[in-house]
């Protein structure tokens, strides 16, 4: 039983262009480089998706150059009002301090802005540094982080909370980011994987950066059910390395995923099961 629990507080790793409508994330940063590579690909997600998107915790200067520098075209989508930066957080009284209603309120407000003009969504990173600077007690956040989930996904609103492994106490980090559902791999391009009995679930790049790992985690002995469904990419001859498993393996996959099997021959091989999700 202790262990169920424990797992029910993990949260499920998948890499930041997996984050779909609905979604509440965390990310744990070392390092600005590959905080604002994910933000990028976040923001570049949102853009596309037709969403509006929020980056707050950075000026705005800052934060368009840094994305700029990543080939987002922040400049135009600010211009355009589907990008906003914004420097700080809702939600804070300067004598009641922390406000979880109205932080709440804030964002069913933003979101149901977002929607009147159009957008199809709203996506929001935040920089979490004000609850340390503000001495937010460790409970109050892991209760507002825990009221977040099903509002946001009642409001399709996708959440991409940034925690500082360098700002957070290390006990009020594991608190927090336990409160979320989902954890964005900490680095663009990265691949996790995690056993579970004889299921193995793969998410992030698997490509070559990444292959050999990638190679030894499916030929992993016992296994029986491999889910794909985390990964954002995946290149042929990755996928060719899941056609030769030997059989009474059962892969889970998107239909894009799919497409890349069937295109790497996956009719001709025996044994191989497929679960399209």
């Amino acid at each position: 039983m202790a262990e169920r629990a424990c797992a029910e507080r993990t949260p499920r790793t998948v890499a930041v262009e997996r984050l779909s409508p609905g979604d509440h994330a965390c990310l744990a940063f070392t390092g600005p480089d590959d905080r604002w590579a994910l933000r990028a690909a976040f923001t570049t997600a949102g853009l596309a998706r037709g969403e509006r998107v929020m980056i707050f915790g950075s000026g705005v200067a800052a934060a368009l150059e840094r994305l700029s520098s990543y080939g987002v075209p922040a400049r135009q989508a600010a211009a355009e009002g589907r990008l906003a930066a914004l420097p700080d957080s809702p939600g804070w009284d300067p004598v009641r301090g922390f406000d979880a209603a109205a932080r709440v309120g804030y964002w069913v407000a933003a979101t149901d802005d977002a929607l009147t003009r159009g957008f199809t969504g709203l996506r929001v990173a935040g920089d979490m540094s004000w609850v340390c600077e503000r001495g937010v007690a460790g409970e109050e956040l892991t209760a507002y982080e825990r009221e977040l989930t099903p509002l946001f996904a009642r409001l399709g609103f996708t959440a991409l909370c940034e925690y500082d492994r360098g700002l957070f106490p290390p006990a009020l980090l594991e608190q927090a980011l336990a409160a979320h559902p989902l954890a964005v791999l900490p680095a663009p391009g990265a691949l996790h994987a995690e056993r579970t009995g004889d299921a193995l679930r793969l998410a992030g790049d698997a490509d070559l950066a990444t292959r050999a790992a990638f190679e030894w985690a499916v030929a992993d002995s016992g296994l029986t059910e491999i889910d794909l469904t985390g990964l954002a990419f995946i290149d042929a001859s990755c996928a060719r390395a899941l056609l030769r498993l030997s059989g009474g393996v059962v892969l889970e996959c998107t239909a894009a995923q799919l497409r890349v099997l069937l295109l790497c021959g996956l009719r001709q091989v025996e044994g191989v099961l497929v679960r399209v999700r």
